[in-house]
């Protein structure tokens, strides 16, 4: 007989609320559906696919400066209400994007309004309820929370699809604003349960306010990591397809090795999830972030012979940073300040995906191969695990019983 945690019993309300968020959030939406609208976009309208692509780096760039202010009022509000708010109102400007739409600049004013309000809708605030309620299984909460951005990875493309060839790319993307809207209820109930909880929470909130984490050692060391993550993996990501090609398999067989990544990435978040409960995050972070640096080098070494198990390496660890970075945020800084703290990690994290891509692009098409990027890849990857141990396996902060924090450097 399984035995399922307190915890989790206690709260499916709140994991099931922060699932269908981030499945049905801004980046959901736009991300995994870029890639079925560019083709329709560039028949109907001729732009290139570079500059179509150039929309997601915006996205990144209006995340990494509003993504602070967005955890900041997930803080001061609540997540159900920023977050209910946020799925509603990018809902519906999506579907006004969608149905005005016919001009690039369009696109990429939309696409950054859509950011702003969006940001909501993110990890950012989301995340805020399983760090406050779940202390005894966090890791593990936030794994399987986290698991409905990979699910998104797999439906999102699919469905734009149906529905492209059901009545074209505008109600695509209608669908998808719509349930937005649908889903911004049941993140707001979900998350308004929380409030009816003994106390309001499970955890008390401890830990130092934004201003004083932010001239802490551990908030730069935590900084470095996210960005050497992304810069690692997301270019790769979006590559693998194209390199496999370039190394000699058809696109049919180089789209099922990629494929992996999507499964390998669920089943990181899980186990690392998992084994963040049970033992020292900062060597957890080292051996997923080693596994996935020596993936990359498994690619570099020996090009399509290990490929499957060099992209289930790489997907262990592109399935665990979000993941990682909410977990580490909790445990060093507390939940006090969370959503302010963690909005800022991950909008470093989410900038440095936003510009790997170009990147290693850009590597690939100077140097006529992807030696160069997946030796800098594996490095960046390497980087972050290395610095991971200098992360203190306790707190930093230290709690009075009425929750007062400070923080204490070695």
């Amino acid at each position: 007989m399984i035995k399922i945690h307190p915890e989790l019993a206690k709260n499916p309300g709140i994991l099931v609320a922060a699932v269908l968020g981030l499945t049905i959030g801004m980046l959901s939406g736009l991300f995994y559906s870029m890639g079925t609208l560019i083709p329709v976009w560039e028949a109907e309208f001729g732009w290139s696919r570079g500059d179509m692509s150039l929309s997601l780096t915006f996205v990144t760039l209006a995340l990494f400066l509003f993504g602070t202010t967005a955890g900041h009022l997930g803080d001061k509000f609540g997540a159900a209400t920023v977050g209910g708010l946020s799925l509603a109102i990018y809902g519906g400007l999506l579907i006004l994007l969608a149905a005005f739409m016919t001009e690039l600049w369009q696109l990429w004013l939309g696409y950054v309004v859509l950011a702003v309000v969006g940001a909501g809708s993110t990890a950012i605030v989301l995340i805020r309820p399983i760090a406050a309620v779940f202390d005894a299984r966090r890791g593990l909460a936030m794994g399987i929370t986290m698991t409905g951005a990979g699910i998104a990875g797999f439906w999102v493309p699919q469905f734009v699809a149906f529905m492209i060839e059901f009545d074209g790319w505008r109600s695509a993307m209608m669908a998808l604003g719509a349930m937005a809207i649908i889903v911004a209820p049941i993140v707001w109930f979900g998350f308004r349960e929380q409030k009816g909880k003994a106390a309001a929470k499970i955890v008390e909130e401890t830990g130092p306010e934004f201003s004083e984490a932010i001239r802490s050692q551990t908030f730069w060391i935590l900084s470095l990591m996210a960005i050497a993550m992304s810069l690692g993996v997301g270019g790769l990501v979006v590559h693998f397809v194209p390199m496999f090609t370039d190394l000699g398999a058809d696109s049919v067989r180089a789209a099922q090795i990629a494929s992996i990544l999507g499964l390998s990435s669920v089943v990181g978040r899980i186990a690392v999830g998992m084994l963040l409960d049970r033992m020292s995050a900062p060597l957890v972070a080292l051996g997923t972030l080693a596994l996935a640096a020596f993936g990359v080098m498994l690619l570099y070494a020996f090009d399509l012979q290990f490929a499957p198990l060099a992209v289930a390496l790489v997907g262990l660890a592109a399935g665990a940073e979000v993941d990682l970075i909410a977990y580490l945020c909790s445990r060093q800084f507390g939940t006090r300040a969370y959503g302010k703290i963690y909005g800022w990690q991950y909008s470093v994290f989410v900038m440095g995906y936003g510009f790997s891509p170009f990147l290693v692009g850009l590597a690939r098409d100077h140097f006529g191969n992807y030696n160069f990027a997946l030796l800098a890849s594996a490095g960046a990857v390497a980087i972050a695990g290395l610095v991971a141990p200098l992360l203190r396996s306790r707190p930093e902060f230290e709690a009075s019983e009425m929750g007062g924090g400070t923080l204490s450097e070695a």
